[in-house]
């Protein structure tokens, strides 16, 4: 009978080599289920995990996106993120780290290392791409419509975008703007200004918002004078005085103005 030294790195090394093939496996045939196609010459970000903990996109040394890494640890940024989490580091997540970063202090590097995974409130054991776990049970079926989410992806879409006061879109908004426009690539009707918006649908309570509900807060004035869209129960994409970006909800700032949050679709 054979015996494998315990105190050698190989044996490790090999279970880390076929749990990391398991999990691409599982990422390509998620991806072929969905329909989803690589062009020649299209560039896929991805997600990689370095050596300090950090998370990056990685690029090959001819400039071609490399993948090397997916699944549960890109998931679950992109959970905190409040964006769909499909596993894939695509520039959509690169720019919702950007606007995080940007939002809370941070290095607008796009790189989700241990300060960025702290603000986010994602543990390093999260984060990591645990062999035990599958691409299928790692992407998650929030209880909002595929409209309301549908509205959420076109809200996204537009960080960055600048702010104008009066504005619809669709190159710049002011708050009620974005919500109004973002609703209506969805099919989903929703009054143009922020008080009318406060009175429709249903009220959501502080500790039950979810991606795609209306979130009111009163920095331009007394009552629901300023409104975005969720992207998760702590973040909301709205269309502020810097432009339209991803920020928290219940920080110092926008939490001491936050008047309340209302569901619709």
């Amino acid at each position: 009978m054979s015996t494998t030294d315990l105190a050698s790195s190989a044996p490790w090394l090999e279970s880390l080599r076929r749990s990391r093939a398991r999990r691409f496996a599982a990422v390509r045939a998620l991806r072929r289920r969905r329909g989803f196609r690589a062009g020649a010459g299209v560039a896929l970000a991805s997600l990689t995990l370095a050596t300090g903990g950090a998370l990056a996109a990685g690029t090959s040394s001819g400039g071609a996106a490399a993948v090397r890494s997916a699944g549960s640890s890109v998931a679950a940024v992109q959970r905190a993120l409040g964006i769909p989490a499909d596993g894939v580091f695509g520039p959509q997540t690169r720019r919702a780290v950007k606007h995080f970063q940007r939002a809370h202090g941070l290095t607008v590097d796009g790189i989700v290392g241990p300060q960025t995974l702290g603000a986010l409130g994602v543990s390093a054991a999260a984060a990591s791409d645990a062999s035990t776990r599958t691409v299928a049970a790692t992407t998650t079926t929030t209880p909002a419509g595929a409209g309301v989410q549908a509205a959420v992806s076109a809200a996204l879409s537009k960080v960055g975008s600048p702010y104008s006061s009066g504005a619809t879109g669709p190159s710049s908004f002011d708050c009620s703007g974005l919500t109004s426009w973002a609703m209506r690539q969805a099919g989903i009707a929703i009054p143009r200004t922020s008080f009318a918006q406060f009175g429709t649908g249903s009220s959501v309570g502080k500790g039950a918002i979810q991606s795609g509900d209306l979130v009111f807060f009163d920095t331009a004035g007394p009552g629901a004078s300023d409104v975005g869209i969720a992207t998760g129960p702590t973040t909301v994409v709205s269309a502020t005085t810097h432009g339209v970006m991803n920020h928290a909800i219940f920080d110092s700032y926008w939490g001491s103005h936050f008047v309340g949050a209302r569901r619709v679709g």
